[in-house]
């Protein structure tokens, strides 16, 4: 799921964390209406406008929360996620939100979201439990996601109350919202977006809907578009798919063999019937190095399970390093700290902005 709305019953092979640049679109028209010169923000953080704007390209999640976290500390708004998702609108959700918006109800908006939810990407997802009378939308990251703040939630949530709306042309409010992280100094801003009870320091982050929500019906539903649309959407996810099958496939092997010490390339062309030198090449078409790749897998979980109090000792059995000494070698490479530090500001950070865990 991206990260500025729900997508509900997602599931996918691990992959690289990427989102589709049209989800930024939304937080450049809140910083366009903030008077901020969008193009000089992004020059000041080294990156080129041009690239990052464009509606065709997707950008790795770690730059997606470094734009997040450097707008949110420009504008010094504490509710930079809740804002954010305000603005958005069809067009932020690419082919996804085009589609959405020719569907006959909400309920089918939302179905159609959970099938073709990695175009826009895959950062945060959603999986979806049916109680009486409602249904809760529980929001998690896949476990190789980088640690997030609570503006990636708030917007996600912001952002489909807000499209729920626009579809419907109906003031759609959820029954109730969740934050696993603490209540902040102020709640005003939560409960005039939300208009519902919303609670801090719960188990999960979640938002729960009146069943009756899935039948309102879309303003501007056409089941010609429709169509047009979903068979856009199955095109382009086919070629997505298409494009990283060897990445994907890897990074399952990956993380169901982390815990082996001498996992390597060999081993991995070895259970995917291919030479080493095949599997060497095909990474190679789709941009990716094999010891990059476990690497970056081992440091975002090595990140995660610190961040989670797990013992060091445990993280190195974890992770397939042969000895804590390895394993903190390693980590320091990675982060320039040792596990001990990382815990221990990541704590600090915590305590300080209220960063969601659980």
């Amino acid at each position: 799921m991206q990260t500025s709305g729900i997508i509900v019953h997602m599931t996918a092979a691990p992959e690289p964390m990427c989102i589709s640049a049209t989800l930024l679109a939304q937080m450049f028209l809140y910083l366009n209406a903030l008077g901020v010169d969008v193009d000089a923000f992004l020059r000041s953080l080294g990156l080129p406008p041009a690239e990052i704007k464009s509606p065709d390209s997707y950008i790795p999640v770690d730059t997606y929360l470094m734009i997040q976290e450097e707008a949110a500390r420009l504008t010094n708004d504490p509710c930079f996620g809740l804002h954010t998702g305000e603005y958005a609108e069809a067009g932020s959700w690419s082919i996804l939100g085009y589609l959405m918006m020719n569907c006959k109800t909400l309920g089918e908006a939302f179905e159609k979201s959970g099938r073709y939810a990695r175009i826009i990407g895959n950062m945060i997802e959603a999986k979806a439990e049916l109680y009486a009378g409602y249904v809760r939308v529980v929001l998690f990251t896949p476990p190789h996601t980088p640690q997030m703040s609570r503006h990636c939630y708030e917007a996600a949530l912001s952002s489909s109350v807000r499209m729920m709306r626009t579809l419907s042309g109906v003031q759609v409010n959820p029954l109730r919202v969740t934050f696993s992280y603490p209540q902040p100094e102020s709640t005003a801003e939560y409960a005039r977006v939300f208009c519902c009870p919303v609670l801090f320091g719960q188990k999960q982050t979640s938002m729960d809907l009146d069943w009756g929500i899935a039948r309102l019906p879309v303003r501007m539903a056409n089941p010609a578009l429709l169509e047009y649309f979903e068979r856009y959407a199955q095109e382009f996810l086919a070629e997505m798919e298409q494009h990283n099958t060897y990445t994907r496939a890897v990074t399952r092997i990956i993380l169901e063999r982390l815990d082996d010490e001498k996992l390597s390339l060999p081993k991995v062309a070895k259970e995917m019937s291919l030479s080493v030198r095949t599997l060497q090449k095909r990474l190679e078409e789709e941009g990716v190095v094999f010891s990059d790749l476990l690497d970056s897998i081992r440091q975002r979980l090595a990140k995660q399970y610190l961040r989670e109090n797990y013992p060091v000792e445990q993280i190195t059995y974890l992770l397939g390093f042969s000895q804590p000494s390895v394993f903190r070698k390693a980590f320091k490479k990675w982060s320039g700290l040792t596990p001990r530090q990382y815990r221990e500001h990541q704590q600090t950070a915590d305590s300080r902005r209220g960063t969601p865990g659980g």
